[in-house]
């Protein structure tokens, strides 16, 4: 019974430690002030990136992956601003990213099973939808604000597709999700909602 109990003992321990192995594998910060390159460990999936950028100015966040790969800005506007936006999986591992900023700034990795479940905002975020969509479903876009706006769905598994809006100014939209959404990546800095 004793070596029944320890075995037990020792599979619980070793579930718990992997858990929160993985669960600290996913979820990062780094912080600084002005240009820097933050350490993001090595991210190997789909994540979630929240970020804050404080002062007054242009600001700009570029992934960094292994070996080198030049990329495409995630994030290009101007201080302070704060949301979170979608960094998707990549045939090599995210390990940082590289900052341009007139002051401090934050980035926090989390997981996309994170997004909160809302339908509308004032900040660019990534949200999840009640449940999956089935089949095509349409929504409406509405966005109140004079800058650029970006919209994009995001499947169960972590990968986006094509956007769905992609504008200038005031928007009232129909909007079509394609079978399979469970998350949507709304880039939109003002007012914005999501209707059924």
């Amino acid at each position: 019974m004793k070596k029944l109990f320890l075995l037990i003992s020792i599979v619980l321990l070793g579930l718990s430690v992997s858990q929160g192995v993985a669960q600290a594998a996913v979820m990062r910060e780094a912080s600084g002030v002005g240009n820097a390159v933050a350490d993001l460990g090595t991210i190997r999936k789909s994540v979630i990136v929240e970020f804050t950028f404080v002062g007054a100015g242009p600001f700009a966040a570029v992934p960094v992956f292994a070996k080198g790969k030049n990329s495409v800005p995630w994030i290009e506007s101007d201080a302070p601003a704060s949301g979170s936006f979608f960094a998707e999986k990549n045939s090599l591992a995210l390990i940082g990213a590289k900052i341009t900023a007139p002051d401090q700034w934050t980035l926090r990795v989390r997981p996309i099973t994170s997004a909160p479940k809302i339908t509308s905002g004032k900040t660019p975020i990534v949200v999840k939808l009640s449940k999956l969509t089935k089949r095509d479903t349409v929504r409406t876009f509405v966005y109140r604000g004079s800058g650029d706006v970006v919209v994009f769905p995001i499947s169960a598994k972590g990968m986006s597709g094509f956007p769905v809006v992609n504008s200038s100014g005031s928007v009232k939209k129909k909007i079509i999700l394609p079978r399979g959404t469970k998350y949507i990546s709304i880039w939109a800095n003002g007012p914005w909602k999501l209707k059924k």
